[in-house]
């Protein structure tokens, strides 16, 4: 969201801000950094307790009068768990046009927010898909095609992930290893195991989403053929549970004797300067958008990756990478040998996947496509009438107000079922972007 907003200011003139859920973070050092305003709201998720789940339809009349006050042409979302609050919200207020940019295939695949997302959809102008995965759910459960956009992937600033700028990381060098080390290298935050709750898809039903485990019980196999290769698991928990899951993993390498061979780095800013160096990149996920795909092939870095969700839209099996099947570490470990067997192979696919990337996957990309998606949308709604009618407002509360609580209930009644885990919310999520056109814009 930052780098988005970022750069349609910066290239398109756009005044932009971002509503997030909390004042300290990451993320508000970045925003503040490039003078980007935010505005601090609450968000109530279905993964909550009662009591922010009964405060829902509070936060959602205070955010429609943000956004009636500041009177913005374009709302868009991103995380559908903060969605839930800027749908009705914009809806309510009259906005010009509304977008969910749906980030991930997780919730349309999990019972209660696919419902959920069925029962709310036509509250937006467009849902803007972010893979084929996506989209294809999407049409599954009925969403008219006139209210889906063409696709429009998450994809990395290519400046940081340009092999003639980016040096490697010598991690070799840092631990003391020979210069022909095989090193498979995965990045990714540590996830909480997830829960059993209808809010979950089923596939990752009490496992780690990102699919740690599966790449160590992998190990084994490619050490018996490269015994001197290393795993660099490079990340950190996300939060307390996170925290409690990556221990879990440090258990299993250590019951498996594997602490020689896969190394947990912790968090490292220069993730992109390893993937430079490393022999495989591998995404062992169970279920994902496109993860770190991207930016491991923008990089020129062999892949490995499951096929699921969004990543066979970038890992195309033996043209940019191999694709191997999920919850199965023998043929993640399959996929891992081949590319290790045939080092001339791996850099061909390397660079064709970079090739790819640069042609469809990039910032750049994705902020021209936004752009020219809301003058399209903007024009279009400009010519039907004048937005932030009180008296449209007006309707949508008096309709809201029997339509909201009976989400709630339900929201309430799988609470109370014991349906949803507790889950540890980021502190720092970002919501959603708000732009205007700008200024000088005929529009």
């Amino acid at each position: 969201m930052f780098e988005q907003l970022r750069d349609l200011r910066d290239k398109y003139g756009y005044e932009v801000a971002a509503v997030v859920s909390a004042e300290q973070g990451k993320l508000i050092d970045k925003l503040r950094s490039e003078n980007i305003p935010y505005h601090v709201t609450h968000f109530a998720t279905g993964a909550a307790s009662a009591r922010a789940i009964l405060r829902l339809p509070f936060s959602v009349l205070r955010l429609a009068r943000f956004f009636r006050r500041e009177r913005f042409d374009i709302v868009q979302s991103h995380v559908f768990a903060t969605t839930i609050t800027a749908r009705p919200a914009a809806w309510l207020a009259d906005v010009p046009v509304r977008l969910a940019m749906i980030a991930s295939p997780f919730h349309l695949q999990a019972r209660l927010s696919r419902d959920l997302e069925r029962a709310t959809y036509w509250m937006e102008t467009k849902l803007i898909p972010s893979c084929l995965a996506v989209l294809d759910l999407c049409r599954e459960i009925g969403i008219r095609e006139g209210g889906l956009a063409p696709i429009i992937y998450y994809a990395p600033d290519q400046r940081n992930f340009d092999p003639d700028r980016v040096s490697p990381a010598e991690i070799r060098r840092q631990f003391g290893w020979p210069q022909d080390t095989p090193l498979i290298c995965k990045v990714a935050y540590f996830y909480h195991r997830m829960g059993t709750s209808d809010w979950i898809p089923p596939e990752v039903h009490g496992r780690g989403h990102k699919g740690h485990e599966d790449l160590v019980k992998a190990a084994p196999e490619v050490l018996t053929e490269f015994p001197n290769a290393k795993f660099l698991l490079v990340g950190t928990g996300w939060g307390p549970e996170g925290d409690e899951h990556m221990q879990e993993v440090k258990d299993l390498v250590l019951s498996m004797g594997l602490q020689s061979s896969v190394i947990f780095t912790g968090y490292r800013a220069d993730a992109n300067r390893i993937l430079r160096e490393a022999s495989v990149a591998v995404h062992a996920s169970l279920n994902e958008n496109l993860g770190g795909t991207i930016e491991a092939l923008m990089i020129g870095c062999p892949m490995v990756a499951t096929r699921v969700g969004g990543m066979v839209d970038a890992v195309r099996d033996g043209e940019t990478g191999i694709l191997v099947n999920p919850s199965d570490p023998s043929d993640l470990a399959r996929g891992i040998t081949q590319l290790l067997r045939d080092p001339e192979r791996a850099r061909a696919l390397g660079h064709a996947g970079r090739k790819l990337m640069l042609d469809r996957f990039t910032l750049r990309r994705t902020v021209d496509d936004l752009s020219h998606l809301y003058h399209q949308l903007f024009s279009e709604s400009s010519q039907q009438r004048e937005f932030y009618n009180s008296r449209v407002s007006l309707l949508r509360l008096l309709t809201g107000a029997l339509l909201f609580p009976c989400q709630v209930f339900r929201l309430l009644v799988s609470r109370m079922r014991r349906l949803v885990p507790s889950a540890r919310a980021s502190q720092e999520v970002p919501a959603f972007a708000v732009d205007r056109l700008p200024s000088g814009d005929p529009h």
